[in-house]
């Protein structure tokens, strides 16, 4: 599934709307006038939330069919316990993250999996999905985040990084289902 990154696309758009805002506020302070009463700058900053408010309607949009879907034509869906208010943290990742709304989307899962009967599993966020080899078990220790692609050091089966913690975090989920992590 792509990440069609909203905010991104909408970049250069904004930071122009923005810098016309900027420009309308300083004409108005050099005519000595407030703010809520300088008629451009309203209008400018009206046009700012119109393309904000786009931005969340598209991702809103994209995650309510995404999920949708996902609930629709799966019985049992397995999903990450993620931390996102600390992978926020993060700089080089903040604007990514919060991009793809990982929160709302596990909410919407979270709900329309009740609301459908569905099961919607969650494996604990220490739970080393990217550590272990999902061909044989065995634990290959921490990797940083710029190994993309690795080789087992016991079996030797090479695996993508995100496709292997996908197939152990699957794995992981439905072994525990039915005891525990279920929303």
């Amino acid at each position: 599934m792509d990440n069609h990154r909203f905010t991104k696309a909408m970049r250069q758009k904004l930071a122009r709307e923005q810098r016309k805002l900027s420009r309308r506020a300083e004409g108005a302070k050099r005519r000595g006038v407030p703010l809520h009463k300088a008629k451009n700058y309203q209008k400018q900053k009206c046009v700012v939330a119109r393309l904000h408010e786009k931005v969340t309607n598209q991702r809103k949009d994209f995650l309510h069919k995404l999920s949708t879907d996902l609930i629709k034509n799966h019985d049992r869906i397995v999903v990450e316990d993620l931390h996102a208010k600390g992978m926020l943290r993060n700089r080089k990742l903040a604007s990514a993250i919060s991009d793809v709304s990982w929160s709302m989307f596990v909410t919407q899962l979270t709900y329309k999996a009740d609301w459908y009967g569905k099961q919607l599993i969650k494996v604990d966020r220490w739970f080393p999905s990217s550590q272990l080899c999902s061909s044989c078990g065995h634990h290959d220790g921490k990797k940083g985040l710029h190994v993309r692609k690795w080789s087992c050091s016991a079996c030797h089966a090479p695996h993508d990084r995100d496709i292997n913690a996908a197939v152990n975090i699957l794995q992981e989920g439905l072994r525990t289902a039915g005891t525990a992590g279920i929303a």
